[in-house]
């Protein structure tokens, strides 16, 4: 069905295929739409889900969740700063398996969204106190996504170390660190951990599924061992 509807413009139409029907006077009225995934081989009940993330959230006016297939969901708000608070809020996870969030005009076919990019608060340690300033936070984030800056850039403050907001590629393993020149003399390495994780694979790092569902799990027949693992909860 997919590949039909791809190449439908290759076939010879018959009448009754090429006579255009105008959907327009169809369209659903205007309403401000997140698509989520979440990332779980369970199917989920969209009831359990709204009523779980209804009081997390605390939006001012109602919203309405619709099943789009394949685990992921399609929530309509009613104003775009409801959508903006969720946004903020991120991470979040269901029933402890990690939700991707994404805006949707709507138009783009469900299989065509990637649900690649959230955005987390990124502590950064190890850092010599010369260097705990707001630039060498941004400076550090931009490496790792599009980084966000807050209003009130205290926040980015957290005693002897910093934190920064970015938008990462969840598509790949979580970065642990970084190697970085101090001056000219000495490097170092300075530490990331992440605010408010969901599961997190300790074999490959990757935060949409669990150790036990993880291909280098599987593929080792269980001769992996805790000390083989590369991540960890001091992420």
């Amino acid at each position: 069905m997919e590949e039909l509807t791809k190449d439908w413009k290759k076939l010879s139409l018959s009448s009754k295929e090429d006579n255009k029907l105008d959907l327009s006077k169809n369209k659903k009225a205007q309403t401000y739409t997140l698509a989520a995934k979440i990332f779980t081989r369970r199917l989920v009940n969209i009831e359990v889900v709204a009523k779980t993330f209804g009081p997390l959230w605390r939006t001012r006016r109602k919203f309405e969740v619709s099943n789009a297939g394949d685990n992921i969901l399609l929530f309509a708000f009613e104003s775009d700063e409801d959508i903006e608070k969720v946004l903020m809020g991120e991470p979040w996870a269901f029933d402890r398996h990690f939700v991707v969030f994404q805006r949707y005009d709507m138009s783009t076919p469900i299989e065509n969204l990637s649900f690649n990019r959230v955005s987390f608060w990124i502590q950064i340690h190890n850092l010599p106190y010369s260097l705990l300033s707001s630039e060498v936070a941004s400076s550090l984030g931009e490496a790792l996504g599009v980084v966000t800056m807050p209003k009130d850039q205290t926040e980015m403050r957290g005693g002897n170390f910093l934190r920064v907001r970015v938008a990462i590629d969840v598509s790949e393993p979580l970065c642990r660190g970084r190697r970085v020149k101090f001056d000219e003399n000495e490097k170092g390495w300075v530490s990331f951990m992440y605010e408010r994780p969901p599961n997190l694979c300790y074999w490959c790092g990757h935060l949409t599924h669990d150790d036990k569902d993880c291909s280098l799990w599987l593929r080792s027949r269980g001769s992996l061992s805790p000390s083989d693992q590369q991540f960890g909860p001091w992420l």
